[in-house]
């Protein structure tokens, strides 16, 4: 309930900047609403990237792909009412917030998911209200039909409802438990990595069985543990980890591959055999 709370504020708070630009448009200069559209489109791409990258770890590709689509819609919707330049500025900044926000909630260690996320959630919500504020700075008449949205306080007072619902939910349980279950019933295969190699080489793997890569990077470098076939990303910095699960429907020869540059050519790759069941 917490959580369904926090969304619908946050869809309140953003859907308010987008009713205002709209109905003072002719007072809002091209230059100002560029700025707001690239800012909003960042933001939310960020936002939802990051959050669909951790609720759906195994979807990796088409999760990018969501992210930044809202993101350049976003951009679109905002950047509409001023100019060609806004709407171009929007749609690349969301195309940009998206994809970073995905990556960001992909290599992130699943304990500092929680973290991340209300550390995300009070970065969006500043944004809008300084939005807000730069909105009412370029509007020098106000409608009387829409008097209600140019009341900064009531905005403030949305904006701390949501950091309450928001903060209230506790992702850290959710995300806790649901770590347990699936180490209580999927398989842990531990892959190291050091610079440059892979350990073990091969992996062999039964399908349809649901298994969890965790890897270990012993080097100094960071590493990534990418299945290009499944957009399957692992990424840890050294002497850290990460794990995600992963399920395997087809039989086959999978390349793993350590994406970073140049980490490929010095042969830091490995191979995961599917075993049809």
């Amino acid at each position: 309930m917490k959580l369904i709370l926090a969304i619908s504020l946050f869809i309140m708070l953003f859907s308010w900047l987008i009713i205002v630009s709209y109905v003072y448009k002719q007072q809002i200069s091209k230059m100002v609403g560029m700025v707001i559209a690239m800012t909003l489109a960042m933001v939310v791409g960020l936002g939802v990237g990051s959050l669909a990258a951790m609720l759906f770890p195994s979807s990796f590709f088409e999760i990018t792909m969501l992210s930044m689509l809202i993101g350049g819609f976003v951009g679109v919707t905002v950047g509409f009412p001023y100019a060609i330049v806004a709407i171009l500025d929007g749609l690349i900044s969301g195309f940009m917030g998206g994809m970073m926000g995905t990556m960001l909630g992909a290599m992130i260690a699943l304990e500092n998911q929680n973290q991340l996320l209300h550390i995300i959630g009070l970065i969006c919500v500043g944004i809008f209200f300084l939005v807000y504020l730069l909105q009412l700075s370029e509007i020098k008449s106000i409608s009387t039909r829409v008097r209600l949205l140019m009341q900064p306080s009531l905005y403030f007072v949305l904006i701390c409802l949501f950091l309450y619902s928001f903060h209230d939910y506790s992702f850290e349980r959710s995300v806790k438990e649901e770590a347990h279950k699936v180490h209580e019933h999927v398989e842990e295969i531990v892959i190291h990595a050091d610079d440059y190699h892979f350990s073990p080489e091969k992996i062999e793997v039964s399908q349809n069985e649901e298994v969890t890569f965790t890897l270990v990077n012993d080097g100094l470098e960071e590493h990534d543990f990418e299945i290009k076939e499944l957009g399957y990303h692992l990424h840890a910095m050294p002497n850290d980890s990460n794990s995600q699960a992963v399920t395997f429907t087809k039989p086959g020869i999978y390349e793993v591959l350590c994406t970073l540059p140049g980490h490929k050519e010095a042969g830091m790759a490995a191979t995961v055999v599917v075993v049809e069941s």
